[in-house]
């Protein structure tokens, strides 16, 4: 079997995050921003003060969203104010919080000193077209040899075999620097976006994990 042929066989289909660009609808809570869910706890914060609301996942709104968080119903990633090192487990420098139920939460304004990105509504919606893993994550599935030996079949790859480099759950992640791949399952990614004035880097990519090891959540970015 040749190496396209193997890598055929792993593609996968993103779930994309369509931030914005239609009118708001009450029923939606997932968010790009703010309008946070909340109950009765206290807005999220560590040693910078109040957390910046990031990203919310209502699991009901992602397509087999069941299947990807198990019996989550709601899912929370909020940043520091301040920069943090990379790969981070959760609770340092960003903290993801997972409810079990969304009985009792209430949308919250997000506190003034981190209410620096414009909130938006995301519908999501399962990609038409396969991600394949980046060149150097390929080598992890498939023997490339065939493919790096040639001009020819290395510039088919680099056409054909593309990540959707948007947010999104699922898929392969579309690395800007090297991959980290090792003892990590990687879950989602959240990109830098223009309508909410995000900015992670130089234009950078925030990757959201699972450790194979503690079973804990990790993050990891890069940039240009």
């Amino acid at each position: 079997m040749s190496a396209f042929e193997q890598l055929e066989k792993i593609g996968k289909k993103p779930i994309i995050a369509k931030i914005g660009g239609f009118r708001p609808e009450e029923h939606i809570n997932s968010w790009f921003g703010g309008n946070f869910l909340l109950g009765a706890e206290e807005w999220p914060k560590d040693e910078n003060g109040y957390m910046i609301p990031l990203l919310q996942i209502s699991i009901s709104e992602v397509p087999n969203g069941r299947e990807i968080f198990g019996n989550i119903k709601l899912l929370q990633i909020y940043i520091s104010r301040e920069h943090f090192i990379s790969p981070v487990k959760n609770g340092e420098g960003w903290k993801l919080i997972e409810y079990k139920s969304i009985k009792g939460l209430n949308k919250q304004a997000t506190p003034e000193e981190s209410n620096i990105l414009k909130p938006f509504q995301i519908k999501w919606t399962l990609e038409n077209k396969f991600d394949y893993p980046c060149w150097e994550e390929s080598w992890e599935y498939v023997d490339m040899t065939e493919i790096n030996e040639s001009e020819e079949l290395n510039d088919v790859f680099f056409e054909k075999y593309s990540q959707y480099e948007r947010t999104k759950i699922g898929g392969y992640a579309s690395y800007i620097q090297s991959p980290i791949t090792e003892g990590y399952e990687y879950i989602m990614q959240i990109t830098s976006e223009e309508k909410p004035n995000f900015m992670i880097g130089d234009n950078g990519n925030i990757y959201i994990y699972k450790s194979r090891e503690d079973k804990e959540w990790y993050l990891h970015w890069d940039c240009y």
